[in-house]
């Protein structure tokens, strides 16, 4: 209803950030709140930060100010990693009227209830309160839905902060992420994608015999779901059985015998490398070395060459030496990647590569990182040249545009470009690839 408060809420950074703001976002309109954007008036401004860089704390904190001097009288709550690692910076910004840690995010909403109706602006609840595991309904305007599995990192990586900011690896029970998924995708979403901070570690700490490969079995298993996508996973975590689903995920006719998730699981997997010289992995605490990596990523090329593969690459940690970048530029040229996410290194406190020697000179780096974003594109256009000829399932995401295209994501993570009608946003249809735009495809729709 109109007179409802209003409750805006921003998110930072990962997937699990992405999928607990619509954890907080179901919370408040149970309470009787309407969601607004985060631009627009509202009682309650709510900010789900990350710190993974020194841009999303200074984005953080602008916010925060911004949403402060937009509506003096509003609460203004800042919650996730950030909070976590920095909460005395956001308590001395002084607008936040609440700085809550990421165990405290189940709570939001009712803290806001409270605080209304202090200042005289009750709200009633708009149906039943939620329950313990807080399941999400829906993820509103996106076609592809996440759902949580795993929370928490138990590695201890030099560069990163995640095991202060998350705490040690937890998993979700395997009936509350299946009951997840199943509601997610009966509810509409054609894709759902498994998320987690350590998704490999899924089931360590479970007393069920379940891990991740069995867990994709199970969301396999479910008739409601149509596509399933696997996010972020460890090198040494990625199993024979993993790589056999994936490479069978969008060869649903012509599959071995017996191999699980046969058109369901997509052929695209994203695998952190993080450097490709070996002193520099040992310094980082990388539990791997690069020719592990390379025999992994020509396994998984071998079985299935269209299987769209993703890597993260650290330029300019502690004591990278020119020799040391051209060792990982050097690999990353080599194996068949379908795209990189590059990230310059930024110092973060409490880690202990903030503590190392040799810091590399920040021109140093961003020359390094543009190089590498440069190589990237060039992968990205190799490998959508290679899907020319093939037939991929894509889920539509835009509208029809001015030349009459839809366009949306392929199971191995390529968006395809192809004439249609704005009614197909949301379907899950087959494309016959005709050409390559870039690091992109177009094809034409087949019936």
């Amino acid at each position: 209803m109109n007179d409802a408060p209003r409750v805006a809420i921003k998110t930072f950074g990962c997937k699990l950030n992405q999928y607990e703001s619509e954890q907080i976002r179901e919370d408040f309109e149970a309470l009787g709140f309407r969601s607004v954007g985060f631009d627009a008036p509202a009682e309650v401004y709510v900010i789900n930060s990350c710190t993974v860089t020194h841009r999303t704390d200074r984005d953080t904190r602008r916010l925060a100010r911004g949403a402060r001097r937009r509506v003096p009288g509003a609460m203004v709550i800042v919650t996730g990693c950030y909070v976590e690692m920095q909460p005395e910076v956001i308590e001395e910004l002084g607008v936040a009227d609440l700085v809550a840690a990421n165990e405290r995010k189940a709570q939001l909403a009712q803290a806001a209830l409270d605080w209304l109706a202090q200042r005289g602006m009750p709200c009633m609840p708009a149906g039943e309160s939620r329950d313990a595991n807080r399941l999400v309904s829906h993820f509103p305007g996106n076609t592809r839905a996440f759902v949580k599995v795993q929370n928490g990192c138990d590695a201890n990586c030099a560069y990163c902060t995640i095991t202060q900011a998350r705490g040690p690896s937890r998993s979700v029970p395997p009936d509350v992420a299946l009951a997840q998924a199943d509601l997610l995708a009966r509810g509409g979403h054609p894709e759902v994608v498994l998320v987690g901070i350590h998704l490999g570690s899924y089931g360590r700490d479970l007393d069920d015999d379940v891990d991740l490969d069995e867990l994709v079995r199970r969301m396999c298993d479910l008739e409601s779901v149509r596509r399933l996508r696997v996010s972020s996973i460890e090198p040494r975590e990625v199993t024979d059985g993993l790589v056999a689903m994936v490479g069978a995920g969008g060869r649903a006719l012509d599959a071995p015998e017996g191999v699980a998730c046969a058109g369901k699981l997509c052929r695209h997997l994203h695998i952190p490398l993080q450097s490709g010289c070996d002193a520099t992995l040992a310094r980082m605490g990388r539990p791997y070395d690069a020719a592990f990596y390379r025999d992994l990523i020509e396994r998984i090329d071998e079985r299935e060459p269209l299987v769209g593969i993703g890597a993260d690459v650290l330029v300019g940690f502690p004591g990278e030496t020119d020799e040391e970048f051209e060792q990982t530029f050097a690999l990353v040229r080599e194996l068949p990647m379908s795209y990189l996410h590059v990230f310059t290194y930024s110092e973060r406190p409490g880690t202990r590569a903030a503590q190392m020697p040799d810091p590399v000179n920040p021109e140093v780096r961003k020359a390094r990182t543009h190089r590498l974003r440069a190589l990237s594109v060039r992968k990205a256009e190799a490998f959508a040249a290679s899907a020319v000829g093939e037939v991929l399932e894509v889920v539509v995401e835009t509208p029809r545009d001015q030349i009459g295209e839809v366009s949306g994501i392929a199971d191995n993570y390529l968006r395809v470009h192809f004439e249609g009608p704005d009614e197909l946003r949301g379907e899950l249809l087959r494309v016959a690839i005709t050409g390559a735009r870039g690091g992109e495809v177009a094809g034409s729709l087949l019936e």
